[in-house]
C-alpha cells in the first residue's frame, strides 16, 4: 500500500492541573448571586494582556474583524487593543486564535513520534479489515496534516510573549460576556496555562474577584455550564481552583445539583436522583426546602432547555 507522507496525528494537549490551597482566603458567602463583585475590571493582575497592546485601536468597536486566515502575528496588537477597549468580538477572536496557536505547538511536538510509528508500521500480513482500518487512519492523519498546515499559517509570527497573554485574554472575553470563555475561566482559570501562572502569580487574586462576577452573570444568562461547575465545586472533597475558592458547602452543592436535575435529560435523571438522595441525607428539612424553592424559581426565571445537553458527561470547560 502506498503510504502518504504525513506529519500530524491526533491533537493531544495535556493541561496541567493542581489544587491550590486557597482556604486561607475568606470563604465566599453562601449565595454567589448575593455576593458577586459586580465585574469590576481587573488591573494589575491583567497587566500581561494590557501591556501586549503595542499600538492604538485602528478600527472602531464592532467593525469587521480581519479575515480568519490572517496570521495572528500581524493582527495581535490590533485585536489586543480592541479587546482591551471592550470589543467582545475581538476578544473572542483573540482567545480562539491564541488557543489554536498554543495547542498547535504542543501538537506538533507530541505527535511526531506517533505519526512516524504509524507510517513505519508494516502492512504485510494484514487482512482486508485491518488494511481498511489502517487506510482510514492514514486518511484521518492526512486531514489533520492539512489542518496543521492552516494552523502554522495562522500562527506565523506568534511568539511566547503573545501566548503568555492567553489566560488574561480568556478573562477579558469572559468579562465581556463570552460564554465559552466564562466556562473556561471558571473551570480552570490561571491553571489553564501553568507556566504563565508561575510568572504572574497575582492572577490568582484576580481570579477570586472576577469569578464571583462571572458566576452571577452566568446564572443570570441561564448558563447550565456554570450550574454544573458550581454543583461540582461545592461538593465536599472537590478539587480544583473554583472548589478551593468557594470551599465545601453541602447545602450549596445540593442547591445547584437540584437546579441541574430540574433541567436534566431523561436518560440522566436516575443517576442524578441517586446523587440527590445521598446529599439530602446529610441536610436538614429546612435546608432542603430552601434549596428546592430557590432551584424552582431560578429554573422558571432564567433557565431554558436541558442542562445535560449543554454539559454531557465528560465535557471540558475549555473547548475553543
Amino acid at each position: 500500500m502506498k503510504r502518504k507522507h504525513l506529519i500530524m496525528a491526533c491533537t493531544v494537549l495535556v493541561v496541567v492541573a493542581g489544587v491550590y490551597a486557597l482556604g486561607r482566603w475568606s470563604a465566599m458567602p453562601a449565595s454567589p448571586l448575593a455576593t458577586a463583585t459586580g465585574g469590576k475590571p481587573a488591573q494589575a493582575a491583567d497587566a500581561p494582556a494590557r501591556a501586549a497592546a503595542t499600538s492604538p485601536v485602528r478600527t472602531r468597536k464592532g467593525s469587521p474583524l480581519p479575515p480568519p486566515t490572517t496570521p495572528l502575528g500581524t493582527t495581535f496588537a490590533d485585536l489586543q487593543a480592541r479587546a482591551n477597549a471592550g470589543d467582545a468580538d475581538a476578544a473572542r477572536r483573540l482567545v480562539h486564535d491564541l488557543d489554536r496557536c498554543n495547542r498547535q505547538r504542543a501538537a506538533e511536538w507530541n505527535n511526531a513520534g506517533t505519526t512516524n510509528a504509524l507510517l513505519e508500521r508494516k502492512t504485510e500480513g494484514m487482512n482486508a479489515a485491518q488494511l481498511r482500518t489502517y487506510q482510514a487512519l492514514l486518511d484521518a492523519m492526512d486531514v489533520r496534516q492539512q489542518t496543521a498546515g492552516r494552523n502554522r499559517e495562522l500562527c506565523a509570527g506568534v511568539d511566547d510573549k503573545m501566548l503568555d497573554t492567553l489566560v488574561a485574554n480568556i478573562a477579558q472575553a469572559a468579562r465581556l460576556g463570552d460564554a465559552d470563555a466564562r466556562a473556561c475561566y471558571l473551570g480552570q482559570g490561571p491553571l489553564y496555562n501553568v507556566r504563565s501562572l508561575l510568572e504572574h502569580p497575582g492572577v490568582l487574586q484576580s481570579y477570586r474577584r472576577d469569578a464571583s462576577a462571572m458566576i452571577e452573570s452566568g446564572l443570570a444568562a441561564g448558563d447550565w455550564r456554570v450550574v454544573d461547575l458550581l454543583q461540582r465545586a461545592y461538593e465536599p472533597g472537590a478539587q480544583g481552583l473554583l472548589a478551593g475558592m468557594l470551599g465545601p458547602d453541602p447545602a450549596q452543592h445540593y442547591r445547584y445539583l437540584k437546579l441541574y436535575r430540574l433541567g436534566a435529560e431523561p436518560h440522566r435523571a436516575s443517576q442524578l436522583d441517586r446523587q440527590i438522595a445521598a446529599v439530602t441525607a446529610n441536610l436538614s428539612p429546612e435546608q432542603i426546602y430552601e434549596a428546592d424553592r430557590w432551584a424552582q424559581t431560578a429554573l422558571k426565571d432564567d433557565f431554558t432547555g436541558a442542562s445535560t445537553t449543554a454539559t454531557p458527561q465528560g465535557w471540558e470547560a475549555c473547548t475553543f
